[in-house]
């Protein structure tokens, strides 16, 4: 006979105690450990933060924000490497986890299973994201999830979201340059 094992809440998933090292996101109701990223997750994440940090200094439409948690449901605090968050959604002086859909999610893949990836992007779209981006490092190539579908961008293709951040065209393979 098996036992069910009931799916985590958010306020369980803060009640665990803090480990050094050690960050946590909830999605459906498990608890992920998120691994040490290496180099090319770091740069090509930092080059995210750069490309969109300096658009949205010229553009100030909002904010780019670094592995921030967002309660998303009752089981869900995913944390996306990098996320695009508009101005006039954040609460002013609310603490704690975000409790909207970022914008745009950015996931820069290095070990996350591909169930954890797949769930974390549906979750995203599914709450209100416009889009989702995810970057290959080691393919050298984003896939950009909208309502619409999923595209693949490498080399020169441009990517961007015109509806969002009018005017952020990079070239895919700016992201990757560095590596």
């Amino acid at each position: 006979m098996s036992t069910a094992v009931a799916p985590m809440t958010v306020e369980q998933l803060l009640a665990l105690p803090e480990e050094e090292g050690i960050r946590r996101e909830l999605i459906e109701g498990g608890v992920i450990a998120m691994a040490w990223a290496g180099q090319p997750h770091e740069i090509v994440k930092g080059i995210f933060l750069s490309e969109l940090g300096y658009y949205l200094k010229l553009n100030p439409i909002g904010w780019v924000l670094s592995e921030t948690a967002y309660r998303l449901g009752p089981h869900d605090a995913p944390m996306p490497d990098v996320s695009v968050v508009l101005k006039g959604r954040l609460e002013r002086g609310h603490s704690g986890l975000i409790a909207i859909c970022p914008d745009i999610a950015i996931e820069v893949v290095s070990s996350e299973p591909a169930k954890v990836l797949r769930a974390k992007v549906q979750l995203f779209l599914k709450n209100g994201a416009s889009a989702v981006w995810v970057a290959y490092p080691e393919l050298r190539m984003i896939q950009v999830y909208t309502a619409q579908g999923v595209r693949e961008l490498t080399g020169d293709e441009p990517l961007g979201a015109p509806d969002i951040l009018p005017g952020f065209r990079v070239p895919a393979s700016a992201f990757f340059a560095d590596l």
